[in-house]
């Protein structure tokens, strides 16, 4: 291919190609398809009138290639005119060649700038949105934080004051309530298993008097060492001490009958009568009444037993204090 043919223009160069095709399609196809029908009426048995044959031959060829001539106009060489005709249209069409006439009229350039303007708008409304978003999410993760350590000293306070519900807050042993639940459950358990539960309530002798001589604070302390000195006489799992209110306190003790809780019960006075004061000065000394469920004795309710206890520490007060008495 020539360079001059490189340079022509495409709507230019296919006509005169299409022309050419068209010669040589109109000269070569009359002779490939004489060859072909000769071939075909020699492989038929020859030629009987020469003549004759080469005529009805030649009509033959005529046809054919008059047919496969429209066949290649209509399939072919039109569809390619058409496609020609279309370059040349494009390549007559004005085309900007300088930047002057590539640049948009205003009212589109002024367009183009409102997009322009609205899309950075946008860009900047979503990242201002994105920093909103991701500032709620540490503030979510910080209220979190704190709802959870909120929560764990809410329940922190709730077993404090469970535990406050069931606590003597002076001397730290179980209080009414946490005894009187113990009351009716071993009550209860001895009922069901006719088994033995002692119940002594103790009060200490002249404990007014003792607060006016030494002081409040001093008889807090003597209280709390009361106390003390209950948790180690009485420390099986099974064993409730508690304070029922002023100088009074309460020793529920399952498993034991009268005879062993009188034998604990007065190495508890010796103790106490030994035990050295706050202030180093007197003395205190315990009234007790004891009762016991067993089923030689038994009671109707946990407060029949709590009763008859009550009944026997009121006689070891009016019959000289600082003495054991047991319930009849």
């Amino acid at each position: 291919m020539s360079t001059d043919s490189l340079a022509e223009p495409i709507g230019h160069a296919v006509p005169r190609r299409l022309g050419s095709l068209r010669r040589r399609l109109t000269l070569g196809l009359p002779v490939l398809t004489g060859v072909i029908v000769a071939i075909f009426e020699w492989s038929q048995g020859g030629f009987d009138a020469p003549r004759e044959s080469l005529a009805s031959m030649a009509w033959l060829v005529l046809l054919l290639s008059a047919g496969q001539l429209l066949l290649v106009e209509a399939l072919l060489l039109r569809p390619l005119r058409r496609l020609a005709a279309g370059c040349e249209a494009m390549e007559s069409a004005p085309v900007p060649l300088t930047p002057e006439e590539a640049t948009p009229a205003p009212g589109l350039a002024a367009e183009l700038d409102r997009i322009g303007h609205a899309m950075r708008r946008a860009r900047g409304s979503l990242w201002q949105q994105d920093q909103h978003a991701r500032e709620l999410r540490r503030e979510l993760t910080q209220q979190r934080l704190l709802l959870e350590q909120a929560q764990t000293a809410l329940e922190a306070n709730q077993r404090e004051l469970a535990s406050l519900a069931r606590t003597d807050a002076l001397t730290g042993i179980a209080n009414p309530n946490a005894f009187d639940e113990a009351l009716r459950r071993e009550f209860k358990r001895a009922q069901r298993q006719r088994g033995l539960l002692a119940l002594a309530v103790l009060d200490l002798d002249e404990f007014k008097r003792f607060n006016q001589q030494h002081g409040t604070a001093v008889g807090d302390a003597a209280l709390q060492c009361v106390a003390t000195l209950l948790n180690e006489r009485f420390k099986r799992d099974t064993d409730v001490v508690a304070r029922l209110g002023g100088e009074e306190f309460v020793a529920l003790l399952p498993g034991f009958g009268m005879a062993e809780a009188q034998g604990v019960l007065e190495l508890l006075r010796e103790d106490l009568r030994a035990l050295r004061l706050p202030d180093g000065e007197g003395h205190l000394t315990l009234s007790i009444g004891l009762a016991a469920l067993s089923p030689a004795h038994p009671y109707l309710s946990a407060q029949a037993l709590m009763q008859a206890a009550d009944e026997a520490l009121y006689i070891a007060k009016h019959a000289g204090r600082d003495r054991l008495s047991l319930a009849a």
